[in-house]
Formats: C-alpha cells, structure tokens, sequence
C-alpha cells in the first residue's frame, strides 16, 4: 500500500499516467463518419471482449481524447470535413496523446497513402472490406506492444527517477523538460520551478554564455556523440557553486530530439583528490628531505672512515714496515710474518677506501660530471662491460643535490644493467637543453617488459622516477625483450624542491 502510493506521487511530479491495472479491459476508440462501419467494428471488437467507444467526426475524436484517452486508435481515413490525416497529425503533435497507437482504417490500397500516414505517425494500416481475424490479431498485436512500451517506459522513469545522479532533460532550445528528484536535491529548486526554464539558470552568470555556444554546438551535430566527463561548475538556487562531472547523450523520443545532461556532484572527489595530492606533495617534500640528510649522514660517515680508520690503519702499516726493518736481522722468521700482517692491513685500507666510495665517491666533491666518468670506471673494472660517458662542454655545473639526483640514478642503472641485462656496451651522454640538464644511459642487453616490471613495482625503477619527480624532473624508460634499454633523465636547472612540494 505505501509502495503503490509513493509510485502514484512519483509519477504525479513528473507529469506521467500510471499504467492502466493488468486486468482492466482495453479501451479502443473508433473514429469514421459511416454509421455501418462503426457499428461493425463495435460488433467485432465487443466480441473479444473490448470496451469500444465511438465518434463520428475529427474534432470530436480530438476532444474525446483529450478528456479520456483510450489504449489504441481505429481511425478512418477518408472523413468529410477534418480527415484521419489531420486528426492523427494532431494526436501526434500533442504529448498526451502522442505515445496512444493509431490504426488506419481505408479503402485506399496504395502506397503513397500509407507511406504518407506512416510518416504521420501510424502504428498500421487496415484496407476494407476488413477481416475480422486481420482486425482482432492486429488490435492485439499492438496493444501488446503499447503496453510493453508503457511498462518499459515506466521502469526507465523509476529508474532515473531514484537515481544517485540528477538527471536534466532538455529541448533542442535548451529548455528543461524533465528532472528527477535528485536534480531537486542538488540543486534547491522544487520540479515546478525548473521545468520550461534555461538550463543555462543551473550555470554559473560568468560561464552562461559559454555553456550555451557549446550546448549549441552539440544539439547542431547531427552525428554528435555521448560525451563523457565534462567538468562544470555548476550553480545552485541559494547562490552557492558546486563542481559536477557532466555526460551527455542524445535522446529520440515521442517529444522529438532532447538532450540528456546526468550530472554529479563531485565536491567530495575532489576535496579527496586535492587532500591525495596535497598528502603526496608533503610525502614527497619528506623523501627529499630525507634522501638529504642520507646524503648528508654518508658523507659524514665516508669522510670518517677515510680520515680516522683510514689514518689508523695507515699509521699501522708504517709501524709494522718500521719493526720489520729493525727485527729482520735479530729475528729472520719475523720477515714472513711481518709481510702477512702489512698484506692484511692493505686490504684492511682498499676496504675503508671502498666502503667510503660506496657511501660517498670523493668524485662527487669535484663535480657530477667527474664522477660519473669515476662510477663508469669502476663498472667496466668489475664487470668487464664497456661504459663510455659522453660529456657536452657546455654544460654547466649543478648544485650538490642536482648532482646526487643524477649520480644515484646513474649508479641505479648501472647496477641494473650488471645484475639483468648482459650488455655488452654501455653508453652514458649527458648535456644542457632548453634549461635541462638532460641525462641518457643506454645498453645493447637483453632489455625487458616494461609493462610487466610496472605491473610488479619494480622499486629501481620506481626510486629512480622518484628521484627526478622531487627535483621537478622526470625519468623515461624504453626498453623491450632483447632491443636493450634506454633510460632519459631530464631535470630543470633552477627548481625548489621546497617550495614546490609545500604547499
């Protein structure tokens, strides 16, 4: 009972009839000015069980619509005064009666008749003499069909009309039609006060007259479309604003061409979107940060184990050649011993020399571009792999956090080539651009899938974007199975990290 009730209020707002009850009888309305052609068809349709209702004239049938529509049209043609032509151009025309079927009912058999009543909007055709059995399966054939349109009809308008987005129909004047209650809700304004107004009422002043050309511009398209996404500020009736992400789509309908706008508030979204970024920027802000004082704390920790290990251990190392010199002669068999000792104490000092390598290269003091030319010896020194760096001489020099960006990145890829790609060849090139200092690393391995090391969240790959992305650059890889792999660094020359991810 509540249910049948708030459909009955639904369909009231909206302007639309219910469908009639599945067990009523269907009503048919018979229209021809030849008083035995009316009572036959009466006879006919009364026999199988149709409430029949009959007039003998256009303007009586119009009127007779008007106040009570019947569920289908027998209609004849040929009619003194207004003929079935104009009465179902009129039918037509009007929105209340235009969805009800129409029956022709003539003597004329050709086909520029029918083709005329067709374009006019008839469902069919019935030549005289008519058949009883013709008449009754073609009633029923498109009652059936009327009432499957009805039913279908009314679960689309249920549908939109409890749908979580406003949905706005329009003419091809652009004004509103049709709304549903969320279009209601969202906006502020009752149905009464959209319906027959511009939509350009729901946009705000300053971007009506733009919202009107391309509303235009698309209803003028005859081969336009859905579009998908447009985003809008939109304007309520208290004076506030709203962004909405806007679909529309063409509709045929029985009213002609409208257009379908489905709009949805998305202040949520992008509140959540600006918060994700704006979480984002400070996460980045911290990895720069932090990547700094890494940066800063292996510094610190190379120089103290190059100054003060490295000084112990060197210390050592003369003291044990100054005992050998004065023991050899009293204690020959210290001379062995002695030299074993100095063995492990040098390999002691290239350990302390290549732990602060691996921390900080001493390079790095005397520019990026020297110690890439270092970190390419070192590569070709432990893999065998030739590694040329190609330096332009107008480059400039960078500051100390450019040039870490850039030898991490360099160091990075390296590593991967030694470790994946079986290079027989690496080439390193590096120079100044448009503002850029712009860095490439190549090799002729067996390269990979890109896609699939993405898919993985390959943590070399996605450190080296990284990287970039905090000094305001980018990191680009080509690379595919067995053509090797390209990596393309570009950094700005001036850039705030700071300033940039601080918002």
């Amino acid at each position: 009972m509540i249910k049948g009730t708030a459909k009955s209020s639904v369909h009231a707002k909206s302007g639309l009839t219910m469908n009639p009850m599945p067990n009523a009888k269907s009503r048919i309305l018979v229209v021809d000015d030849a008083q035995d052609i009316l009572m036959m068809l009466t006879f006919m349709l009364e026999t199988a069980d149709y409430e029949v209702l009959t007039v003998d004239d256009g303007p009586t049938a119009l009127e007779r619509v008007r106040r009570d529509p019947p569920d289908l049209i027998l209609l004849d043609v040929m009619m003194s005064g207004m003929d079935g032509y104009e009465v179902c151009e009129r039918l037509k025309a009007d929105e209340a009666s235009r969805s009800i079927p129409v029956i022709f009912i003539t003597a004329l058999s050709d086909n520029e008749a029918q083709t005329r009543g067709f374009e006019l909007g008839a469902a069919d055709f019935i030549t005289k003499p008519i058949s009883m059995n013709v008449l009754l399966a073609r009633v029923k054939t498109h009652l059936a069909l009327h009432a499957q349109h009805r039913s279908l009809e009314g679960m689309f308008r249920d549908v939109i009309e409890f749908a979580p987005d406003a949905f706005i129909l329009t003419n091809t004047r652009g004004h509103i039609v049709q709304i549903n209650a969320r279009t209601e809700a969202l906006f502020g304004y009752r149905r009464d006060e959209l319906v027959g107004q511009p939509v350009e009422l729901l946009i705000p002043s300053r971007l009506r007259a733009v919202h009107e050309e391309h509303r235009s511009d698309y209803t003028r398209n005859a081969g336009r479309m859905v579009k998908m996404g447009a985003a809008l500020s939109c304007l309520r009736k208290d004076g506030s604003e709203f962004p909405a992400d806007i679909n529309l789509s063409p509709l045929q309908t029985n009213r002609g061409d409208l257009l379908m706008a489905v709009v949805r508030d998305v202040s949520d979204q992008q509140r959540a979107e600006q918060a994700l970024m704006a979480s984002g920027q400070r996460l980045r802000a911290l990895t720069v940060q932090t990547e700094k004082e890494r940066e800063s704390e292996r510094k610190h920790i190379a120089r103290e184990v190059h100054d003060e290990l490295g000084q112990v251990l060197t210390a050592l190392r003369m003291d044990l050649s100054f005992l050998g010199m004065q023991s050899y002669a009293e204690n020959p068999g210290l001379k062995e011993k002695t030299e074993a000792m100095k063995a492990l104490v040098d390999r002691a000092i290239q350990g302390v020399r290549n732990v602060a390598s691996s921390l900080r290269p001493a390079a790095l003091d005397m520019g990026l571009a020297p110690a890439i030319e270092w970190v390419c010896s070192e590569f070709t020194s432990r893999t065998g792999t030739a590694c040329e760096f190609h330096v332009d001489q107008k480059v400039a020099e960078v500051d100390e956090a450019r040039a870490v960006v850039l030898f991490r990145i360099v160091q990075e890829s390296l590593t991967n080539i030694a470790r994946y790609a079986r290079a027989s060849r690496v080439d390193i090139s590096m120079r100044q651009q448009d503002g850029y200092l712009r860095l490439e690393v190549s090799d002729d391995g067996l390269g990979f899938d890109l896609s699939e090391a993405r898919r993985k969240k390959s943590f070399g790959l996605l450190g080296m974007e990284e990287r970039a992305i905090a000094m305001g650059g980018q990191v680009e890889v080509n690379s595919a199975p067995g053509q090797g792999t390209h990596i393309s660094v570009s950094i700005p020359l001036e850039f705030d990290a700071t300033e940039k991810d601080n918002p």
